[in-house]
């Protein structure tokens, strides 16, 4: 690959402007130096040349140290000697090198002059050199210390965008994907036409090149050379996980030394890449184990609590079937109730099983509008009274209109089940409560029994569809196990959570939490 020259190295800054300021200090330290030294030929008499030479040389230092390059500190060496020969060796205002001796005392001047200047412009520029040295590894330490802390492929390229940018003063575009797969990428410190140029067919073309054969493309390099921008692949083990760009809209081109130093940082960045390649695909693969553990507790909850009351239903349609006209009119009608409520449980069973079918269709999300929570209430409220007249149930809502985006649908059936499931802990005659709340931009749902509570040992397995040690459903007589692992998920795909306590009066509260919109 070949590179361009450049004598800037990081920076965008144009030739003119350099030898403008370069030459201005060059007149100004030769003024002085001139100034100084007529104004000591006139105070002491035996100011003689040898001192005047010596201030001139001084003056080419100081030329040498403050300018770029060995230009300036020649210009003031021939300069001095010039100035020494008009103002102050005889014939004055007149240049003549012919007297005798004065072509040997120039000359050895000139010689000096160039000498000093040489070595002052080396150790200046070997100086400006470890400066660069020490910034490039200051600024590579620092971004591979924050890159070891980040986390997230936004968070990554967003750092890596604001070290660039404000290292190299360029405009900067990371790409984490080919543009012919529809990525766009990412740019920092660029103006609205810098972005039109970043995203011009001809670099959207060098980038997807460098994605295609993990190479360098663009401005400095022998490939892609219409491009405006140098573009280098973020590469581990043969594969390019992202693309970097750099704009030289300017004229300029990268030197070495900014190659060396951002293929030391894009081998950092890439080993971040591949990190949180690996993070990423390490939470996929516990995300799809998490789903089947789901999978297996939902199918185990399911043939647990359909087995019960078709167990029921069986029983007691057996037991009509065989003793016709042997019942009294008592106990058919109880074991013909036993089966309407045995059917309804069933139904209300195919109504979550539903439930939890959205969901999974939707991928955990759910499709959520504004509405009252006065009048979700009213209506779970109205559908559990039907199906259980006898019970007391108390209701306090906020005296405000709350609105809370929520899928009605879903958090009736999860408001229905908590209520049900307090029915069956407490009995018909104890009170069951439901309050609603509001905390912060929280709308927070309670619902409590006045049962025996929860034993503190299946808690944390409450929500799961099992109970510790593999004991029967330990939310239900008959079987909520599935109930309360679906309101959990309908919960939780609202953006909200779901708790259970243990009250001191005696009793269990479920209590799950929705977000308001600000």
């Amino acid at each position: 690959m070949k590179i361009k020259e450049n004598k800037n190295m990081f920076a965008s800054d144009k030739a003119p402007k350099w030898l403008r300021y370069d030459a201005v200090k060059t007149l100004l330290i030769l003024l002085a130096a001139t100034t100084i030294c007529l104004l000591l030929q006139q105070a002491f008499a035996s100011f003689d040349n040898v001192s005047m030479i010596v201030i001139y040389i001084l003056a080419v230092v100081f030329v040498s140290r403050v300018t770029t390059g060995y230009l300036w500190g020649i210009c003031a060496s021939v300069a001095g000697v010039i100035g020494v020969n008009f103002f102050f060796t005889f014939p004055y205002s007149a240049l003549d090198f012919t007297l005798a001796g004065y072509p040997i005392t120039f000359l050895s001047m000139l010689l000096v002059s160039l000498i000093t200047s040489a070595m002052t412009a080396q150790i200046t520029e070997q100086a400006r050199q470890s400066a660069l040295r020490e910034l490039r590894t200051e600024k590579l330490y620092e971004i591979t210390r924050q890159l070891l802390i980040t986390r997230g492929l936004d968070n990554i390229v967003n750092l890596t965008l604001d070290y660039l940018s404000d290292f190299f003063h360029r405009p900067v575009i990371f790409y984490t994907d080919d543009p012919q797969c529809g990525c766009t990428g990412k740019i920092a410190a660029a103006s609205l036409s810098q972005e039109l140029i970043l995203r011009s067919s001809n670099e959207q073309f060098a980038v997807h090149w460098v994605f295609v054969n993990n190479e360098c493309a663009g401005t400095g390099t022998d490939t892609c050379t219409k491009a405006y921008g140098l573009y280098l692949p973020v590469a581990s083990q043969r594969q390019a996980l992202g693309v970097i760009g750099l704009l030289y809209d300017d004229g300029a081109a990268p030197e070495p030394e900014q190659m060396t130093f951002l293929d030391m940082m894009t081998s950092q960045i890439a080993m971040a890449l591949e990190r949180q390649k690996l993070s990423d695909e390490q939470s996929r693969i516990l995300v799809e184990s998490e789903k089947e553990k789901m999978r297996s507790n939902l199918l185990r909850a399911i043939s647990h609590d359909l087995r019960t009351p078709l167990t029921s239903i069986l029983g007691a349609s057996s037991a009509i079937l065989e003793s016709k006209g042997q019942l009294d009119e008592q106990t058919h009608d109880k074991l013909v109730d036993d089966i309407r409520e045995d059917s309804q449980w069933l139904i209300r069973m195919v109504e979550n099983l539903l439930s939890v079918t959205r969901i999974s269709e939707g991928g955990a999300t759910v499709h959520k509008s504004p509405e009252a929570v006065e009048e979700i209430v009213a209506e779970a409220i109205g559908r559990a009274k039907s199906r259980f007249p006898t019970q007391q149930l108390q209701v306090r809502v906020p005296d405000e209109f709350l609105l809370v985006p929520m899928d009605a649908t879903l958090i009736e059936q999860v408001i229905i089940n908590l209520v049900e499931n307090a029915i069956r802990h407490s009995g018909e005659d104890a009170p069951i409560e439901l309050t609603v709340t509001r905390e912060g931009n929280l709308a927070m749902f309670e619902v409590r029994d006045h049962g025996k509570g929860i034993k503190q040992v299946d808690i944390p397995y409450l929500f799961e569809g099992y109970e510790a040690r593999g004991k029967r459903s330990s939310d239900s007589s008959r079987g909520m196990g599935i109930g309360l692992s679906i309101c959990n998920s309908i919960v939780k795909a609202h953006g909200g959570e779901i708790t259970v306590t243990n009250k001191q009066g005696g009793g269990a509260a479920f209590t799950f939490t929705l977000p308001i919109d600000k």
